[in-house]
């Protein structure tokens, strides 16, 4: 388990154990040489052995949901194309390095402290099938956030294995955290997290652990999570042979509805409830999250929140995960002013015709006008929902988007990477040591 740290990092038991003893014993001393755990970049990049597509290569090929959207395997090109909003975030960070690339030493000045993952990805001549391999350096104890780190790098792992172009991804060495937020104090270097602010400049996005499951609040796997979203709003056929027919937009509770602990943020969120106090178009509640019975009566499964015209969004102690799964409903997001930024956020559009989601005031002092307005003309709420589902649902939210944007992290961070890492070090005693163990053997040991 993530939560305890071995006395030795990485040393598994058992069988599988001992094949690692001898290579781990001195991880202790393998910062003793940092020169020697990393190369600055001379290597060209490897050739392409994948044939693309004429749709790729001849400028027809356009995104398509139904045949597209589970495809982890975009080409780079196919993914520009595809989704020419959801990278703004990583090129702001390219453009803080682009003078002063990523040394070794920036990026070992952060340490691997609770809720951290340090790893790198090899395509070195080490790596003799020339394809990218995933290996983790170090890991600290995560009490809390534990499935988060499993289901971060199974997203990451899953991106790599169905890349046909796999072997043209760079070697890189990098740090993640599975908390909320990084902290992001001057001095530090580079980490991987799912949100971020303004001016977090050390902070690099990456998607939330969410994209693969999120068992702690009872949704599950992420597209088994869609699927059943869809069905609320488009219907579906169940085994028997029967159609459930979807819920029209004209059909749904006019109400705005929201569940979630004010613990995470008081301040934004009991001004929600203050506004909603009272109010006939409001399904607003709190849930108690140590209190079984509260989580009983008051829990709502995530696709039903779509059966309501409206969804509110209120960030928690940074973002708030459940905000993709809103924009997956047929209904209309209302959000106060966003402070934390998620990798999808450049597709969020707030006015004009492609308008896919509602802003209030921060303390939701417009609210209720913005909902009568919107009650009575419920062409132009069906407009927005709309749109929500064509950007987010159909576009930018699709597991082909989440696999897209983690290469496209992985080849812009090493852009501005002015180093290499070495998998491979060398003890005092000459011995060629792993600095990592393959994920494949992390995941079923730890």
């Amino acid at each position: 388990m993530l939560a305890q740290r071995p006395s030795f990092r990485f040393l598994a038991t058992g069988a599988v154990g001992s094949l690692f003893i001898l290579a781990f014993l001195s991880f202790g001393i393998r910062y003793s040489d940092s020169s020697a755990l990393y190369t600055f970049k001379t290597s060209q990049p490897r050739p392409s052995l994948h044939c693309p597509s004429v749709e790729s290569t001849n400028g027809t090929w356009e995104f398509a949901v139904e045949r597209d959207g589970l495809d982890h395997g975009l080409s780079e090109e196919q993914c520009r194309t595809a989704f020419p909003k959801l990278f703004i975030e990583i090129d702001k960070s390219v453009a803080l390095k682009q003078n002063n690339h990523i040394s070794y030493k920036e990026l070992d000045s952060r340490n691997v402290e609770d809720s951290m993952v340090r790893g790198i990805i090899d395509q070195g001549e080490s790596n003799m099938d020339f394809l990218p391999k995933l290996y983790i350096v170090d890991y600290a104890a995560m009490p809390v956030t534990q499935t988060r780190a499993r289901a971060t790098l199974n997203s990451l792992y899953r991106a790599l294995k169905a890349y046909p172009d796999r072997q043209l991804l760079p070697t890189i060495e990098f740090i993640f955290t599975t908390e909320d937020f990084a902290e992001d104090p001057s001095g530090l270097g580079p980490v991987w997290a799912y949100s971020k602010r303004d001016g977090d400049d050390s902070v690099w996005l990456m998607p939330d652990f969410g994209y693969w499951s999120w068992p702690e609040v009872q949704i599950g796997p992420y597209q088994e999570a869609r699927r059943r979203i869809a069905a609320i709003d488009d219907g579906e056929t169940l085994a028997d042979g029967t159609n459930v027919p979807g819920l029209n937009f004209q059909d749904k509770k006019k109400q705005l509805v929201w569940r979630g602990s004010l613990a995470t943020n008081p301040a934004i969120r009991s001004k929600l409830l203050k506004s909603a106090q009272g109010r006939s178009w409001a399904s607003v509640r709190v849930i108690d999250w140590d209190n079984e019975n509260d989580i009983r009566y008051n829990l709502l499964p995530i696709e039903d929140h779509c059966r309501y015209m409206f969804v509110a969004h209120t960030e928690g102690r940074s973002f708030s995960g459940r905000g993709k799964y809103l924009l997956n409903c047929r209904s209309v997001m209302i959000s106060h002013p966003l402070i934390w930024r998620e990798a999808h956020h450049g597709a969020l559009v707030l006015s004009g015709p492609d308008a896919n989601y509602i802003e209030v005031q921060p303390d939701f002092s417009d609210l209720s006008s913005k909902l009568d307005f919107l009650i009575d003309n419920p062409q132009t709420a069906e407009r927005i929902a709309n749109n929500a589902v064509r950007t987010f649902r159909d576009r930018y939210l699709t597991p082909a988007a989440e696999s897209c944007y983690w290469r496209y992290l992985i080849r812009q961070y090493a852009a501005v990477c002015d180093f290499e890492p070495v998998l491979f070090s060398t003890d005092r005693d000459g011995r060629k040591l792993p600095r990592g163990v393959p994920y494949e053997t992390w995941l079923l040991t730890h």
